[in-house]
């Protein structure tokens, strides 16, 4: 039977380039986004380029529909790559969002790959030699006033990721996250990248390319993965910086620059 990698938020951006740099691997892929994000238009560029590939439109913030995919994919498919990449955030105080705001963000970054990774361990753990990519991001090293939610739901990425890495390391799944700096892939982003002058400009790298770096250092299983040589800079001298400088920093910047 075919392997495959499924590929969550697969229709633009990050997520898009990921699924078209395994399908230029040959390797099919199951990719999920929201309806009405022209993911058909995605799987069938992954199918030019000869893999057997399908689609699947729900949300993930759905928890029966998740479950229900994760058991569909269990019962038809071999899987030996999981990249868990859907994601949401924004640039908003906690104290004016509405609950709904705050929930879809846990949803969706911590709740919806907890599920989907524990839903399909069983079978990329039957397919030794298999890899798990978490997208997580450098606000999830800074604890930061108006986002909040966000960099608190990247952070629970990376702890999740580095304690799954060591529970399936005796299975043959090696488990990677990514740390991703600024990417310009929608309007707002870009804006954004812009209002941060030389320094945004600088740190960005294009999905493209952090695709292509992804997928070649998860097949590496390589532990933490930043792509783009600033961002590495950034991502070691962070780690210098008090927690609470870090923080007061960055909300300094956000409340500045974003809001």
């Amino acid at each position: 039977m075919s392997k495959y990698a499924v590929v969550t938020g697969a229709s633009t951006g990050l997520g898009r380039c990921i699924a078209l740099e395994l399908a230029k691997r040959k390797i099919n892929t199951l990719l999920t986004a929201l309806p009405g994000e022209n993911l058909a238009e995605v799987c069938s560029a992954c199918r030019a380029e000869g893999t057997a590939s399908e689609y699947f439109e729900f949300d993930m913030a759905d928890k029966e529909a998740l479950i229900d995919f994760a058991r569909m994919v269990n019962g038809k498919y071999d899987v030996f790559v999981l990249v868990n990449n859907a994601g949401l955030g924004g640039s908003r105080r906690f104290d004016e969002v509405p609950l709904k705001y705050v929930d879809t963000i846990i949803q969706v970054n911590v709740v919806a790959m907890s599920i989907l990774t524990h839903e399909l361990v069983e079978n990329l753990k039957r397919n030794a030699g298999s890899y798990i990519l978490n997208i997580s991001s450098m606000a999830g090293l800074i604890p930061t006033g108006y986002k909040t939610v966000y960099p608190a739901s990247k952070a629970f990425v990376k702890h999740f990721s580095l304690g799954m890495r060591a529970e399936l390391k005796p299975y043959g799944v090696s488990v990677s996250f990514a740390v991703l700096g600024p990417m310009p892939t929608k309007k707002e982003i870009i804006s954004r990248i812009n209002r941060q002058g030389w320094i945004g400009r600088t740190l960005s790298v294009s999905p493209e390319k952090v695709a292509k770096i992804c997928v070649r250092k998860m097949f590496r299983k390589t532990r933490v993965i930043v792509p783009g040589k600033f961002n590495s800079l950034s991502f070691h001298l962070i780690k210098l910086l008090p927690e609470y400088l870090r923080g007061e920093l960055m909300s300094r910047s956000v409340r500045k620059n974003e809001l």
